[in-house]
């Protein structure tokens, strides 16, 4: 089974005029955060406003233990547009909760 994005234009509108669509079936990250900030997109537009969505300040999470997360870009996409950063690490063993209250038996 394949999977088809839909397509949509700068207001998020497919080619069905007033049908638009967000979130999973479009282009980008499948993600809740995604999904609501262009939700939230739509509506204002539909409203007569003139919103925007940077998608660089949307969270990127990924589920798992311990869960990652980031925002903005990565140091690959740093890289290829020339721009300088700074990194930095963080080690997992200094997270606040100990590691028995992580662990779910049951």
């Amino acid at each position: 089974m394949s999977v088809e994005e839909l397509s949509v234009d700068t207001h998020l509108c497919t080619n069905i005029p007033n049908i638009y669509a967000i979130g999973d079936v479009i282009k980008g990250a499948m993600l809740a955060h995604k999904a609501e900030e262009e939700g939230v997109f739509v509506v204002e537009t539909m409203a007569g406003q003139k919103p925007h969505i940077d998608y660089n300040l949307i969270p990127n999470v990924v589920y798992t233990w311990p869960e990652v997360a980031g925002v903005g870009q990565t140091e690959e996409q740093l890289k290829a547009a020339g721009i300088s950063y700074k990194t930095g690490k963080f080690p997992l063993k200094h997270l606040v909760a100990p590691a028995p209250a992580r662990i779910w038996t049951g």
